[in-house]
């Protein structure tokens, strides 16, 4: 299996050459601006949650049930803080090496690790039970999606397996042939009705039945160009949207598109480059560029509302909207809000000393950050 190795191993360094290569990186980033009359905020708590960013974890994002929110680190402990107070309900040793964060919902909660483990848990009130658990081929890099009695994963050998929620059979699996040079992550797959969508490196999306995993229809979003094979990486890692039965979708060095979720129908597209998830309300998308410029790109046409590039080679995180505005992350701890009409800067705090690594999250009114220490922190408007 000499191929699978050095296809993996080629895969691990692309970030390293992104780094080496890419305008951002070779850029300082933009000093912070003065705010003039900058919205009042708060920390309302904030609490170590262990699960500390590594060079092998991915996307290692925490989960809000009802009113608590789990993380896992990778030793495989989960969490249980109290969102009200930040206090730790509960912990339990999974003994699952995670390299991403965990999926479920009132009833069961889903472990992955980068040796292909799937582990469900039944939650508890004080803990977790274990259910079943097998072991995949490939390294899980994606947070797999519940559906009905199914789990879908993708593993980062470009395979999509449908696993019974019962009984840990697999239902299904599709195989799709990966790129020499890809980036390291992975867009988790998204249901819609009867279909599970999902992304690849090389910049296809496509949607399956989600009972046998016949190919329902495929959609170019970007072809490789270039004469190297950084110039020529188009993958979709960052996770696309579903809205209105639209699927919004971006590359990496590629196109933003508009696709219809019932046939894959292409709406609209336009040359756009990203790694991060897009958010989106009744008129606009909001999505963080790979220079980190914060974008409002009209639903209808995909051209601009806005472009505000305030906050440029400050590597943001995805961007999330919360009681009508637009909240990103960046590389040293600061969180920024902005007002989703206009792009304008008008409030700025800064919970951690370290750098936040995924997409903030909403619980009521508050916002929820993580950073690459493990820190979670609920953030407020008093």
């Amino acid at each position: 299996m000499l191929l699978p190795i050095q296809t993996l191993i080629v895969a691990g360094l692309s970030l390293l050459l992104l780094a080496c290569s890419s305008e951002d990186n070779s850029e300082p980033p933009a000093p912070l601006t003065e705010i003039k009359q900058a919205v009042n905020l708060q920390i309302d708590w904030s609490t170590d949650t262990d699960a500390v960013a590594s060079g092998a974890s991915f996307d290692m994002r925490p989960l809000v049930i009802g009113d608590q929110v789990l993380s896992i680190d990778i030793e495989g402990v989960v969490k249980s803080i109290n969102l009200e107070n930040g206090r730790v309900k509960w912990r339990f040793e999974t003994g699952v090496a995670a390299i991403t964060g965990l999926v479920g919902n009132q009833d069961v909660v889903v472990a992955t690790s980068g040796d292909g483990d799937l582990v469900i848990f039944k939650l508890l009130d004080r803990g977790l039970e274990k259910r079943w658990a097998i072991q995949l081929k490939g390294e899980i890099r994606a947070i797999p999606a519940l559906h009905q009695d199914l789990i879908f994963v993708r593993t980062v050998a470009g395979k999509l397996s449908a696993v019974s929620l019962a009984d840990g059979v697999i239902q299904w699996t599709v195989s799709r042939r990966i790129p020499v040079l890809s980036l390291t992550g992975n867009s988790s797959p998204l249901v819609f009705k009867d279909t599970v969508i999902v992304g690849f490196d090389d910049g296809k999306i496509a949607a399956f039945d989600h009972k046998n995993g016949q190919m329902i229809w495929e959609t170019v979003v970007s072809h490789s160009v270039g004469r190297t094979e950084i110039e020529r990486l188009v993958d979709i890692d960052g996770q696309f949207t579903l809205k209105d039965g639209i699927i919004y979708v971006s590359t990496y060095q590629g196109k933003l598109a508009a696709i219809q979720a019932l046939n894959g129908n292409v709406l609209w597209s336009r040359k756009f480059s990203s790694y991060q998830s897009i958010v989106a309300d009744a008129d606009a998308l909001y999505i963080s560029g790979d220079l980190s410029h914060l974008w409002s790109i009209d639903r209808r046409s995909g051209s601009a509302f806005w472009k505000q590039d305030v906050l440029h080679a400050r590597k943001i995180t995805a961007p999330q909207i919360v009681d009508g505005q637009i909240v990103v992350a960046d590389f040293e701890g600061y969180v920024h809000w902005f007002d989703k009409a206009d792009g304008s800067l008008i409030g700025r705090i800064k919970p951690s000393n370290s750098g936040h690594i995924s997409q903030p999250l909403q619980w009521r009114n508050n916002v929820l950050v993580f950073d690459s220490d493990g820190q979670l922190s609920s953030l407020a408007r008093p």
